[in-house]
């Protein structure tokens, strides 16, 4: 069986030169919504361009009506109110039917929060923004907002008091009002231990295991991925350790295969601690577990893209009945961290996952 095929549905250009950071939800009539930050260039007073994680940008959205193949209807889904930008959005189904997205409000590197809104028509109009989280810097990754059975939400966060420490903690926002309010666990913290670029935990994301219980992974500069688990639906934390799985500076994405006990992760596989960031962020790969997350055998591990040519990363997963929709930035990797990034769908079906 062939390895699944790439599309670039979303160029970079010269006036909006990245694209990235998406997340994507199924409509009740069966289209698809995808959400994106989508960056411009930003000229300064002293005549130089400002690009990367703090140019300016806002959320954008597409719609497919044919299962994620083609794209069409580009609109703003949110303005960029910020000093610096909105971004890193995340859309889910509530559990009253709704849908609900978070996203970063990024008013500068000293401050920013995650707000939270919904929508009661299927993404045509949105409440008022609700805040998450209050001072300091407190953002989460792209497309990490879990939907609990219970129905409670659980958005994994890292935070700092200054973003140009690039040390950072894990807490999680919960809430139990369908989003309408929230609150935070303690911190989730990791020492201060590599000269890459970052340090601590950061960009976690969060899977319900088929026994209800929570498993979250934690972007590292350690050389590997991070776990820690969770019985009473994200309120304490608890077995804090390396889920033994390589990997650079970079975030990883966790999901639960449909109506199965199995985990997937996809997650750029190689470490090298003399790199930037601990590594270039290729390959881009895939693996399973069949135990919710205690192994990632070798045998249940493929290669979604390896062209030296680029560089990939930031994935986010929507699963549907018979593949998962898979989206990632791709890059050169002699281009600055955070500038051109081109965004990809990859169409990845379950049969070629379990080949």
């Amino acid at each position: 069986m062939e390895r699944p095929q790439r599309q670039i549905i979303l160029p970079s250009t010269p006036e909006y030169p990245r694209h990235s950071e998406a997340t994507a939800v199924q409509l009740n009539n069966g289209d698809i919504l995808l959400a994106w930050s989508k960056f411009q260039v930003e000229r300064r007073p002293d005549g130089r361009l400002l690009s990367g994680d703090n140019a300016r940008a806002h959320i954008a959205g597409l719609i497919s009506r044919d299962g994620g193949y083609t794209w069409e209807d580009e609109h703003v889904l949110v303005e960029n109110t910020a000093g610096l930008n909105v971004m890193a959005p995340a859309i889910r189904r509530l559990k009253d039917g709704g849908l609900g997205m978070i996203y970063s409000h990024r008013d500068s590197t000293t401050e920013a929060h995650r707000l939270f809104m919904r929508s009661d028509d299927e993404g045509q109009t949105w409440s008022t923004p609700v805040k998450m989280t209050h001072d300091a810097y407190k953002t989460g990754c792209h497309d990490r907002l879990t939907v609990l059975d219970s129905g409670r939400l659980a958005a994994p966060l890292h935070c700092t008091d200054d973003w140009h420490d690039h040390h950072l903690h894990v807490r999680v926002a919960l809430s139990d009002d369908h989003g309408e309010s929230w609150r935070l666990t303690d911190p989730i913290e990791l020492p201060r231990v590599s000269d890459s670029g970052e340090s601590g935990g950061i960009e976690p994301g969060i899977v319900q295991r088929a026994d209800g219980s929570l498993l979250m992974v934690i972007r590292t500069a350690m050389g590997t991925i991070f776990r820690v688990e969770s019985h009473d639906g994200g309120d304490t934390w608890e077995e804090l350790r390396s889920m033994e799985v390589v990997a650079p500076v970079a975030p990883s994405l966790i999901d639960r295969i449909p109506n199965s006990n199995d985990l997937l992760l996809i997650w750029n596989w190689r470490w090298n601690w003399r790199e930037n960031l601990a590594g270039t962020r290729r390959p881009l790969a895939i693996g399973l577990s069949t135990d919710g997350g205690d192994s990632w055998p070798w045998s249940r591990r493929k290669i979604l893209e390896d062209d030296p040519a680029y560089t990939y990363a930031y994935p986010s997963c929507l699963m549907l009945e018979d593949r998962a929709l898979v989206t990632y930035f791709v890059t050169d990797p002699k281009n600055p961290i955070g500038t051109n990034r081109a965004l990809a769908v990859m169409h990845v079906p379950y049969e070629w996952i379990y080949a």
